[in-house]
């Protein structure tokens, strides 16, 4: 089989969150975070034949992109990548050593729905190097919701804002580490949960990031 420029983008997004993978047999990939707070959820247009693991998913992508138009088979024991008499082989991982993402969505019980574009998680990003942030927060006083990058603990830290919405919402202040904002740069519907998450659909791929607020949130 080949595997798709699409899902070779998406899973080196993977390796950024978790340099393990579990691979489960079908057209879904996907991984967790070693501390549990964040989750990522895709569907993706190959279907893997067997569920396997992966150690070092960076050292797997060097191999898969090391030449364009690449022969993939998936043995018993190890992948099998060929191309014009050119042959790796590379062995699956013992799973118990590894993090298995739960394959599942989850139910953040959402209380306020935004867009945030592609362009929007760029210039956060910049933002957040250029004034040395490490705090993204997305705040309703109820009659407008304000998406900041700074301190929430210093007033007169240099910050970055933006006005989401001037209707009403419900009062919320929720908090996430700039660290943490590990999605694939694209426009996505973004909710905020009451379980103190905050879940990223895109709008253009089949896949979904669920991203766990700070502890001084409150929703």
């Amino acid at each position: 089989m080949k595997i798709s420029h699409e899902t070779l983008t998406l899973l080196k997004n993977f390796a950024g969150i978790n340099g393990n993978l579990v691979v489960k047999q079908g057209n879904v990939l996907s991984t967790v975070s070693a501390g549990k707070n964040i989750l990522a959820l895709a569907n993706i247009s190959e279907s893997f034949p067997r569920e396997f693991a992966i150690y070092d998913l960076n050292s797997l992508l060097g191999l898969l992109t090391l030449m364009e138009d690449q022969d993939v088979e998936f043995n018993d024991a190890s992948i099998h990548i060929s191309k014009d008499g050119s042959e790796f082989e590379y062995f699956y991982s013992d799973a118990s050593v590894v993090t298995a993402s739960p394959y599942k969505a989850l139910d953040i019980d959402p209380v306020f729905t935004f867009v945030l574009t592609a362009a929007d998680i760029t210039m956060i990003q910049r933002a957040a190097s250029i004034v040395s942030a490490s705090t993204i927060s997305i705040v309703s006083d109820g009659n407008s919701v304000t998406l900041k990058v700074g301190d929430p603990a210093n007033s007169a830290a240099n910050s970055y804002k933006k006005t989401l919405t001037t209707d009403q919402a419900p009062v919320f202040d929720a908090r996430l580490k700039v660290e943490n904002l590990k999605v694939i740069t694209d426009d996505y519907t973004v909710a905020v949960g009451k379980k103190k998450a905050l879940h990223f659909k895109s709008n253009s791929r089949d896949i979904d990031y669920w991203l766990a607020m700070e502890p001084t949130s409150s929703v």
